[in-house]
């Protein structure tokens, strides 16, 4: 998603903003201009939610409390439809070429219309639960050009000394068909990406912790790189862009990886007190962005795409979630309820303003904001970042 900021007027009715911010731990040009970040707000509505919204074709969909999925209209917050089919322990994955993707507890991904809210699709767990193991949970699960990416957990028979067995799998969406299946003896990663053809993920077997790419129709694997010891490296975000891919791991070690040979480019661990990095990397304008932590500390990270060169961190309260750029400016928000802005390069000057009382679960789509205000209620919010 991209941010177009609003730089040339400051929206009045803001209901909270301040040009102020710590900025501790941050470095950038001491002579920036300063600057003013405001949400104003558009509308909001009762609406208890799990996980973040997400925003697409004019549509804000959300996880419900009640476990059913509910598209509003971004412009006036009104319900366009309610999806209750999901069966218990609903997870909202994504919307996938005019799709809502999620899964319920039994395995099952269900499919659902962005524009309708009408089933299209289905696929159960069994094709791809192994016989003599039983299906535990989804790690991560991706759809792409039709085809459903899993990396699953599978539970096994009482009397086996193994705590459990992984695959990463691939299914047909139209038919439910197995296309293909990799087990995985020692374990998966949350983190799954495909792009152009190629799966990418992390799994740590005997003796070593891997990123590996494989071919995403076959399940062939092209290269593997190796992250760690057997134990720490697992890989916790991936993000690809151009002929590189960004893998941050357990140890906060982010690595630049060639996407077609598996070859190193460079990889950097920051100097702080962090343990992983976070799932959500962005790469703009030759910017890498993420965020690291460790119990109630977090810090935003940016790092020169090409040489891996540290540009600026800034260190806060609770785990930072960046969201999108644009105008030179990046966005991010913590589980505190804030959100930031900053410039990319320099990462001044600092601004920042008040969602909610605690997680905003924040989703940005162009220059909207869509959030939890702590009150119980979805709310949507226009920003503009001004200079003063």
């Amino acid at each position: 998603m991209t941010l177009a900021v609003a730089a040339a007027l400051l929206l009045p009715g803001a209901f909270s903003g301040s040009s102020g911010g710590s900025g501790a731990g941050s470095t950038g040009s001491p002579t920036a201009a300063a600057k003013q970040l405001a949400v104003q707000e558009l509308w909001s509505r009762e609406q208890e939610f799990n996980g973040r919204p997400v925003a697409a074709g004019g549509k804000v969909v959300v996880e419900g409390g009640d476990g059913a999925l509910h598209a509003l209209d971004a412009d006036s917050g009104d319900t366009e439809w309610t999806y209750d089919e999901l069966g218990g322990g609903a997870d909202l994955v994504g919307v996938s070429d005019g799709l809502v993707v999620a899964y319920d507890s039994s395995g099952t991904v269900h499919a659902v219309d962005l524009d309708s809210g009408d089933l299209a699709w289905s696929v159960g767990a069994g094709p791809h639960t192994a016989p003599g193991t039983e299906f535990n949970l989804y790690l991560r699960v991706v759809v792409a050009g039709g085809t459903v990416y899993v990396n699953a957990m599978y539970d096994l028979p009482e009397d086996d000394e193994r705590y459990g067995t992984y695959a990463v799998s691939a299914l047909d969406a139209a038919t439910g068909r197995l296309n293909w299946t990799r087990p995985v003896e020692y374990g998966l990663s949350h983190a799954l990406a495909v792009e152009d053809g190629v799966l990418y993920g992390g799994m740590w077997e005997k003796g070593g912790t891997y990123f590996y790419a494989l071919d995403a129709d076959s399940g062939n694997q092209l290269w593997r790189y190796r992250t760690g010891e057997e134990i720490g490296g697992e890989v916790t975000a991936i993000e690809v862009s151009g002929d590189t891919v960004y893998a941050g791991d357990s140890r906060g070690v982010l690595h630049a990886v060639d996407a077609r040979e598996g070859t190193r480019r460079w990889s950097h661990q920051p100097d702080v007190s962090s343990v992983e990095w976070f799932p959500s990397l962005v790469v703009t304008d030759g910017v890498v962005l993420g965020s690291t932590g460790f119990n109630d500390t977090g810090y935003v990270h940016a790092v020169a795409a090409d040489s891996g060169k540290p540009l600026w961190t800034e260190q806060l309260l609770g785990e930072p979630v960046p969201h999108a750029t644009g105008d030179g400016s990046v966005l991010y928000s913590s589980d505190t309820g804030t959100l930031y802005a900053r410039d990319l390069r320099t990462g001044r000057p600092p601004a920042q303003t008040r969602l909610s009382t605690g997680d905003p679960a924040a989703a940005v789509d162009g220059d909207r904001v869509y959030f939890d205000g702590g009150d119980g209620r979805l709310h949507a919010g226009r920003i503009s970042l001004t200079s003063t």
